[in-house]
């Protein structure tokens, strides 16, 4: 497979006085690609490269966007909610009337898959903002029957399972499969032509491989569409996602809204699909992303338009996220200092 981003000699960027490819190096981060948006427009895709590697054959390189998976997922759900289709406020329960049918091994690929059911009883006390907003009291990943560990809304807990079940509630209310789904109300509309809710035949052979912390490649491919976890884009389609959410006013305050604490001494809350990093310049949205052999950042302020997103195919390539952030959006972010990111 074709890298986009090399750690070799030459490059096209700079964090102070460390040429962007030595910073890769220096960190051991094989593959990267970054947009930094200006004002909400979103540059050029940037790329390093010192060796003859040639372009990942149909277009650009395609990376595992991990949890960057969830403000696309959000970002469905807000324009569903922004139509009068999904009510943030109503608990699940009114879009899956008979239960959910809960999937206790979705990344088992060579196993039988388990399910549990979880009753409409329980996802009555769910209202669907805390879904997004990781307050539903749902782990982040269970392997047994899921329910939630405190009453809804009462706190902040990171969930995939809770973005799990609001891909069923999207389908449920769309009346579409989930793929079907972002294609028309994200992907079609925001000319995100590299992205898919699933590795595809179609991508297969753009897709970097991950790589390890001991350098070694990994395989993790996913092959069913998660909405904690599964996507797979470039840099260049996640910038337009970006773009096009600080230019809509109305979704933009949406994914304000229903804001919970998450560290308030690193000024961190979490709204309706995105973490909220409370600085100067800021009100910024942020989200992280890690999945085995590769990890994202994107951050964008509310308020200038100013932001970033990185893909990078390693586990160690969470390291290149803070200088980004100093070059394209200066400030104390304290979400660095998150201790979940890594």
């Amino acid at each position: 497979m074709a890298p986009l981003l090399t750690a070799c000699a030459t490059d096209l960027g700079r964090f102070g006085d460390v040429p962007l490819a030595a910073l890769a190096a220096q960190r051991g981060v094989p593959a990267a690609s970054y947009v930094v948006l200006k004002a909400g427009r979103a540059g050029a895709q940037e790329r390093v490269s010192c060796c003859p590697v040639p372009d990942a054959p149909g277009g650009d390189p395609v990376f595992q966007a991990a949890s960057l998976t969830k403000p696309v997922v959000a970002f469905a759900a807000l324009q569903l909610s922004k139509g009068g289709q999904l009510d943030l406020n109503a608990p699940v329960s009114r879009y899956l009337p008979d239960g959910y049918a809960h999937r206790q091994n979705p990344f088992a690929r060579s196993a039988a898959p388990r399910f549990d059911h979880v009753p409409p009883a329980t996802l009555s006390r769910i209202p669907v903002a805390c879904l997004l907003n990781h307050s539903s009291g749902l782990p982040n990943w269970t392997d047994g029957p899921l329910s939630p560990a405190f009453e809804p809304g009462q706190r902040w807990s990171y969930s995939g399972e809770g973005y799990v079940l609001l891909q069923a509630v999207l389908s449920a209310v769309a009346g579409q499969s989930f793929d079907a789904l972002m294609d028309s109300l994200v992907f079609g509309p925001l000319h995100m032509r590299d992205s898919r809710m699933r590795l595809t035949n179609d991508i297969r052979n753009r897709v970097v491989d991950g790589h390890s912390w001991w350098a070694g490649k990994v395989r993790f491919d996913m092959v069913e569409a998660n909405a904690a976890a599964s996507l797979h884009t470039t840099a260049a389609d996640y910038a337009r996602l970006m773009a096009a959410l600080v230019s809509d006013e109305s979704l933009l305050s949406l994914s304000l809204t229903n804001r919970v604490s998450v560290d308030a001494g690193l000024g961190l809350f979490w709204g309706s699909g995105w973490g909220i990093e409370q600085a100067e310049g800021g009100p910024y949205l942020w989200q992280w992303g890690n999945n085995p052999g590769f990890r994202a950042f994107a951050m964008v302020s509310t308020t200038s338009g100013d932001g970033f997103v990185m893909l990078t195919n390693s586990d160690k390539g969470m390291a290149l996220a803070a200088p980004l952030a100093r070059m394209a959006v200066p400030a104390n972010h304290g979400v660095f200092r998150f201790p979940m990111l890594g």
